[in-house]
């Protein structure tokens, strides 16, 4: 069907250079989705007839980089940002590879362990996860297909709907129980009834996930305008309870209540463009709280800067994402952040906290403390001090509308 939809114009100008050079080419994904419901992409991912190698004959050895053993695709360098270009797969037979006795012994019947068989531009759509993120738009003609006939009505009515076999899908890669939250989390959308009862029959599955994959998406929740939410969604499902099993055992405690608003607060200045994204002040956001019980102290009360503190920072930091593995050099920002936060709040400085390594985050974690907690009466007892301003005006809540999809000629 035809539509026009804003799409960013050097995404046309990629599509139409491999078209141009003879390969069938799309946008896909979760940049059509949100441009269907009037949001902007976060990124473009393209998806053409081109293997990797063709790619970069394409843009040239300078511009792409080939990347992956498990799903081999090319990251196109335009100018900082990266565009993933991927080639169009089919159902690959059994793993994909042939796997290890060791492999074949504890991993699922159904996983996929490599996934670069070539296809079709249909055999691609009909593998993928969801309806909603199988729609393939063409910005130099205008057209958008989608071949499983559910994705634009499932993204109008806001459903996260498996294609094929959800069971099936869920087995082949458990990163797609991560993913289904994550939509149920940022965009309010609710799964039908089949892949609801699919994600709960295969939690205990994502153990068989590349861990580098779920770091990745760790970072992402990190990284997002939406985490608080997605961390909301992993919860509500049981999936906490697998990925940051720290965070699922301390949900009902007043130090994660106080967490996930400092991190709800993060994400909103984020958002609205008040400070840039940062890995490492989210991770300082999340363990603040824990810190300041390890110290024995309540929230919003923080902590004595001495050595001691510096070890309860640091095993916090390391409990708090296990089993996940996260960046070192993250984490050693997040450590400083949290380090600065004591001379911070008492505005003091002895030349150990001002131009600092981390002073911009740490003052930024404070602003952030000032508000969530003026909003909490428990915590007026501790904070902000005396000479902190006083700020009383409420966060007005961030609501998504449903948006039916527009655009259509």
């Amino acid at each position: 069907m035809k539509y026009s939809l804003p799409v960013d114009p050097r995404m046309i100008d990629v599509v139409d250079r491999l078209q141009e050079a003879g390969y069938e080419t799309y946008i896909v994904g979760g940049a059509i989705r949100d441009l269907l419901m009037e949001r902007r992409p976060k990124d473009y991912d393209i998806s053409t007839a081109a293997t990797p190698e063709q790619v970069r004959e394409v843009f040239g050895r300078r511009s792409v980089r080939i990347i992956g053993r498990r799903f081999r695709l090319a990251h196109l360098h335009l100018g900082r940002e990266i565009i993933e270009i991927s080639t169009f797969r089919r159902a690959p037979e059994g793993h994909g590879r042939e796997a290890t006795a060791a492999e074949e012994d504890r991993l699922p019947e159904n996983i996929i362990l490599s996934d670069n068989d070539y296809g079709t531009v249909e055999e691609d759509a009909l593998r993928r996860d969801f309806t909603v993120n199988s729609l393939y738009y063409d910005p130099v003609r205008e057209d958008l297909l989608d071949f499983t006939g559910n994705g634009m009505a499932d993204i109008e009515n806001g459903v996260v709907r498996a294609i094929g076999n959800a069971r099936l899908r869920f087995e082949e890669d458990p990163v797609r129980i991560l993913r289904a939250l994550k939509l149920v989390g940022q965009y309010d959308f609710s799964p039908d009834a089949e892949t609801e009862n699919a994600i709960f029959d295969s939690l205990p599955l994502i153990r068989f996930a590349s861990p580098s994959r779920l770091s990745l998406e760790l970072e992402k929740v990190l990284s997002s305008a939406y985490g608080d939410k997605h961390l909301k969604a992993f919860h509500d499902y049981g999936f906490l309870e697998y990925f940051l099993p720290f965070l699922y055992e301390n949900w009902d405690t007043d130090a994660m209540r106080y967490a996930m608003d400092l991190f709800t607060e993060r994400n909103y200045r984020v958002d609205e463009g008040v400070y840039r994204n940062s890995i490492s002040l989210a991770c300082a956001v999340l363990a603040l709280p824990f810190v300041e019980r390890a110290a024995g102290n309540n929230c919003g009360e923080l902590w004595s800067p001495d050595r001691h503190a510096v070890h309860l920072i640091r095993q916090v930091l390391k409990d708090l994402f296990q089993p996940q593995n996260m960046i070192n050099s993250v984490m050693q920002s997040a450590e400083h952040i949290l380090r600065l936060q004591p001379g911070m709040y008492h505005m003091e400085d002895d030349g150990s906290v001002i131009g600092s390594y981390g002073y911009n985050h740490a003052r930024e974690v404070i602003a952030i403390q000032n508000f969530v907690c003026w909003q909490d009466e428990r915590l007026e007892d501790f904070w902000p001090p005396d000479n902190a301003p006083r700020r009383r005006n409420k966060r007005p809540q961030r609501k998504h509308k449903k948006k039916s999809p527009g655009g259509a000629e």
